[in-house]
């Protein structure tokens, strides 16, 4: 009769729960969504919640506990996704951890993310999107146990990048038979900007960019070969725009016939 009754409630254990962590008392309690900050990608805080540029691909988004908070475990949801957007959450190879989502509480839900705070209280999960356009939206919400319950909505949703673009020089002198280079900045706000998209185009004389897409560097810059295999002299004009915003910058390379000795 014991073993029976320890096999039900084995059975109850498993079955009655949901999510299945519900149980565990070392959740956090009283969840707000003010621990919850985003960064990266662009992000900038809204009153509701946070902006991202549609250039975004990845972000960070960081929970900050209270002291008491330190060890604990806690949970965030993304739901209500708008405008075809995609969220990917990292797993981690080592069970719950402060860096990476755990999504065993709601099963097949790809967009739960539960996960351990870390000794500061604090925990920082990489958030992958794609599909990004200015009618995406998505919400959050974090949850807290071991009674289950949930904070106020968050809402991420994107936006152009307001990032510009300017040529290094305008003009410089390419050796017609081999690559002319030109280099390009982006910043924001007078600050030189890393991880900015940029597309680059060409008209005039000259046959193969070196890339079509480049990022800007930590020191916010980007730069492009053309090639003139051909020694034909004139000018090329080259093209680069901010992916997603309005910027866009010119410069040209003036090709030169050189005679070798």
């Amino acid at each position: 009769m014991r073993k029976i009754i320890v096999f039900l409630t084995s059975l109850a254990l498993v079955f009655g729960a949901s999510p299945a962590i519900a149980i565990d008392n070392t959740w956090i309690t009283s969840p707000t969504i003010s621990a919850v900050s985003i960064q990266g990608g662009g992000a900038q805080a809204t009153g509701a919640g946070y902006s991202i540029s549609t250039q975004a691909q990845t972000a960070t988004l960081k929970f900050k506990g209270t002291v008491a908070q330190a060890g604990k475990f806690a949970q965030i949801n993304f739901y209500q996704f708008v405008g075809g957007v995609g969220l990917e959450l990292t797993a981690g190879s080592s069970g719950v951890s402060s860096t990476a989502c755990d999504q065993q509480t709601l099963g097949g839900n790809r967009h739960t993310c539960f996960f351990k705070l870390d000794e500061n209280s604090v925990a920082t999960l990489p958030l992958k999107f794609s599909s990004v356009s200015r009618a995406a939206t998505l919400k959050y919400k974090v949850l807290a146990g071991p009674n289950i319950t949930e904070s106020s909505d968050g809402t991420i949703s994107f936006s152009a990048p307001t990032n510009k673009i300017v040529p290094i020089l305008k003009d410089v002198r390419g050796i017609a038979g081999g690559p002319g280079a030109v280099q390009f900045k982006v910043s924001k706000n007078g600050k030189a900007t890393s991880g900015i998209r940029v597309k680059f185009s060409f008209s005039g004389v000259g046959e193969n960019l070196s890339a079509v897409n480049s990022i800007s560097d930590k020191n916010g810059l980007v730069t492009v070969y053309l090639t003139n295999l051909k020694f034909h002299r004139g000018s090329a004009k080259i093209v680069a725009r901010v992916v997603g915003g309005t910027s866009v910058a010119t410069a040209h390379i003036w090709w030169f016939k050189v005679k070798y000795l």
